[in-house]
């Protein structure tokens, strides 16, 4: 929500992943990192020539791999029937020889949250929840997902709390 004042957050869209009595592991899938000089972007850019997300805050140096059903390993998380995530060495070999899912994202880092806190946001208004649309990861332009979901739901934001620069 935009009174959530928080860089990290602003405007994020968050795929939850896992939802647990430990707590809560979600993605960001809406922003691409941009610099060229970045450690991890370097590493994965020998292995392909896509954009590498910044997942969340948190371990920032591990690599999970947003991808589609079209393959799977033991280790692999089903988030949804449409999309999986797996953080290893081997689909990212698989990826560089062709053999890797159809479509997929790489994301540095994840969005995590102790048990009920994500909850507790939920009940603050920070957050608001609507189910995954269909294609969403993949086919919506990165620099569309947030005002798209924001229409999702229903919302004008620029209506109900101004636009930037607005008197009050």
């Amino acid at each position: 929500m935009p009174q959530l004042n928080d860089t990290i957050f602003k405007q994020s869209v968050i795929l939850i992943c896992e939802h647990n009595k430990e707590g809560t592991m979600g993605l960001i899938v809406n922003k691409p990192i941009d610099s060229s000089d970045d450690e991890s972007k370097f590493i994965i850019s020998e292995y392909t020539n896509n954009k590498i997300y910044f997942g969340g805050p948190v371990n920032l140096n591990v690599c999970f791999i947003l991808h589609d059903n079209s393959y799977s390993l033991n280790k692999t998380l089903l988030v949804s029937n449409d999309i999986l995530l797996t953080s290893s060495n081997q689909i990212i070999k698989d990826i560089k020889e062709g053999h890797g899912p159809e479509n997929f994202k790489f994301n540095m880092g994840y969005a995590g949250w102790d048990k009920g806190q994500l909850e507790q946001e939920i009940k603050n208004g920070d957050w608001l929840l609507i189910p995954n649309p269909k294609n969403f990861i993949f086919d919506i332009p990165d620099n569309e997902k947030w005002i798209y979901t924001a229409n999702k739901l229903g919302m004008n934001f620029n209506d109900a709390w101004g636009s930037p620069g607005g008197e009050a």
